[in-house]
């Protein structure tokens, strides 16, 4: 599979293709069919409210596994026409970086999504929810193992593989670096379907996609994706009482929560600005023609 990767890149049109036709148009119709027909054998076994044990994580994943077909057989497709044309295959840089040493960068992790979650507050909090969406937001951070799978695991493997690894991966080979970040935001915003979710997820994308821009890691999306949708899993364990549209400010005051926005802001800067010095410069995406032989004519 990795060696028809190296030669999968998909641009705007494609990635947009992918999250709109694929995966949520057709991932949602074969979700649908698959709980109904496990319903008509097993009945009451799954329900696309994720109110029944494991249905939450089975039914979240369920879109992905079209979207795995898609890639394979397109990536399939690239690497014979590549071997055809003797084309080598894209640049796959590794993980760096650079000046930042690894526990420090482990550290900021938290740090960064932290201080953009409370920025982020006061826009989330003009939204206001209506009944149905509460019920669901409540339902989505459930303090139960299958909620934690769902949402700290799942979603984080799974949508990062698909926003960084896949869309913006790809884009960064076809247009300039900012188009990629913001158009892979923006994607990061549709896919959640909803504008409680979208508006915050565009700018937390945005975040993600400059993070994997410039250290090419995969895995560090991950666990930003995992930290800042286990700090709403914790919320639910530690104040079951809240509301699931509660905003900080309702929880802490005015006051503090002023003092805690102004420091938050300047956390963020002085983080970002420190990575933006020292991580390891983004690599080069252009191809070596010369290193033709590095495709492998093997079908």
């Amino acid at each position: 599979m990795r060696k028809y990767l190296d030669h999968y890149r998909p641009g705007l049109g494609e990635s947009w293709l992918i999250m709109l036709a694929i995966f949520l148009v057709a991932g949602t119709i074969i979700t649908v069919s698959v709980v109904f027909i496990i319903n008509q054998i097993f009945p009451g076994t799954l329900t696309l409210t994720g109110a029944s044990d494991w249905s939450t994580p089975i039914v979240y994943v369920l879109p992905f596994t079209f979207v795995f077909l898609y890639v394979y057989l397109r990536s399939r497709n690239k690497f014979r026409e590549a071997v055809l044309s003797n084309r080598p295959p894209y640049p796959n840089p590794r993980p760096a970086l650079g000046r930042v040493p690894l526990p420090l960068f482990i550290l900021l992790l938290p740090v960064l999504i932290i201080s953009l979650s409370v920025l982020l507050d006061p826009l989330t909090d003009l939204l206001e929810m209506p009944e149905f969406m509460k019920e669901i937001f409540e339902r989505m951070t459930e303090s139960n193992l299958p909620t934690f799978v769902a949402v700290v695991i799942a979603a984080p493997i799974l949508e990062e593989w698909l926003l960084r690894g896949l869309a913006l991966k790809g884009m960064l080979q076809h247009m300039a670096p900012w188009k990629a970040i913001a158009w892979s935001a923006l994607m990061f915003g549709v896919i959640h379907a909803n504008p409680w979710q979208a508006i915050p997820a565009f700018l937390i994308g945005c975040l993600l996609g400059w993070i994997y821009y410039r250290t090419r890691s995969y895995w560090t999306c991950v666990a930003l994706h995992a930290i800042n949708n286990g700090l709403s899993f914790l919320l639910a364990i530690w104040f079951p009482q809240l509301a699931a549209d509660a905003s900080l400010r309702s929880i802490i005051g005015d006051t503090p929560f002023f003092i805690t926005l102004g420091a938050s802001a300047v956390v963020l800067v002085i983080s970002l600005s420190y990575l933006n010095k020292y991580l390891a410069p983004a690599p080069s995406l252009i191809i070596n023609h010369e290193q033709h032989e590095t495709v492998s004519p093997e079908l």
